[in-house]
């Protein structure tokens, strides 16, 4: 009950944003971005509904993917040949969320998860054959201050064309992050949390499910708490020796903790810095060639609830960090 007490008060700080109370005036809340770092794909939400857009780096202007009128369409991945994407769309009537996949340009987009049950963040393997993604077992909250919210996650791996679906993780989490496959397609790195064990990253072998072969609790300045790191958005490196995330330090659970970027060496835990002072920030994703990841970073309204997120490119060698000025989006 602890557990769930505490959980309950820091969800609206780990969520996504889509969770927080009140009206937010139209804004992005997830990012992707191509192997070779010049096109991202966001979902862009204006009057509650979520539609794909893609932008280019070079110009920042903004196109939509789909013709779509209802529901929402959000967490957009490129596949590493940088031919295909994929994204999660959950219809208007309240129904099951699935895949949809196809081919860059917007054509051939077509789903294939069941009816009944709900499947979230897709990504695709190094080989563009396998897709990864996650599914929640259950909506509600554990805590009489918290909101609903999806819970129960596992993930899953299938062919592209949603055949020879197998279960990868064999826990239940309280909270998941999207996972984020190695370069050798034999491995995926995700945040995760149970209701009686603190929050981890954790690596999982994709040839031999079950539980996690690595778990990472890495430790950063003036970290929010150092019994339960707040960690989150892990991406595997294209050397499979190092893993850039987000944590949050330098704050206080009610005014707002920095949310910055830092790489982890996998075998020996060594914690390196790469943004400062980001404030609330979500959805770090890094390109295939590690030389460019995308954020978001959140302002808030008054009541200290994230309200408008602003797109931020990160160059990862130089450190470099700048925000994209979007045209297009409408």
């Amino acid at each position: 009950m602890l557990r769930a007490l505490r959980n309950g008060l820091i969800l609206l700080f780990l969520l996504r944003p889509m969770i927080c109370l009140g009206k937010s005036p139209d804004h992005i809340e997830s990012v992707s971005v191509s192997p070779d770092g010049k096109i991202i794909a966001v979902d862009f939400e204006k009057g509650g509904e979520w539609f794909i857009y893609k932008i280019s780096v070079d110009t920042g202007n903004a196109t939509r993917l789909t013709d779509t009128k209802t529901g929402d369409e959000s967490s957009p991945t490129f596949s590493p040949d940088g031919k295909r994407i994929a994204y999660t769309y959950s219809p208007a009537n309240g129904g099951h969320s699935s895949v949809v996949i196809g081919n860059i340009d917007g054509s051939d987009l077509h789903s294939w998860s069941s009816p009944e049950v709900s499947d979230y963040w897709p990504v695709l393997s190094p080989d563009n054959k396998t897709i990864i993604f996650a599914r929640s077992g259950y909506y509600g909250n554990y805590s009489p201050i918290a909101q609903p919210y999806h819970h129960a996650w596992s993930f899953y791996a299938s062919d592209l064309d949603g055949t020879n679906i197998r279960k990868l993780t064999s826990e239940s989490f309280y909270m998941a992050s999207p996972a984020s496959v190695s370069p050798d397609g034999k491995s995926m790195v995700i945040a995760q949390e149970s209701l009686d064990t603190n929050r981890a990253i954790a690596i999982y072998s994709l040839d031999h499910p079950g539980k996690p072969i690595q778990l990472l609790r890495p430790h950063v300045p003036k970290e929010a708490d150092h019994k339960n790191p707040i960690l989150n958005d892990p991406n595997y490196m294209p050397d499979r020796k190092s893993v850039l995330f987000m944590a949050a330090s330098n704050g206080k659970l009610w005014s707002g903790y920095d949310y910055d970027v830092y790489r982890v060496d996998i075998a020996t835990g060594v914690v390196e810095r790469i943004t400062k002072g980001n404030g609330y920030a979500t959805d770090l994703h890094v390109s295939a060639d590690g030389k460019t990841a995308v954020f978001l970073k959140w302002q808030s309204d008054w009541h200290g609830t994230p309200v408008r997120s602003e797109l931020y490119l990160l160059d990862v060698p130089t450190r470099k960090l700048m925000p994209i000025k979007i045209t297009g989006l409408n």
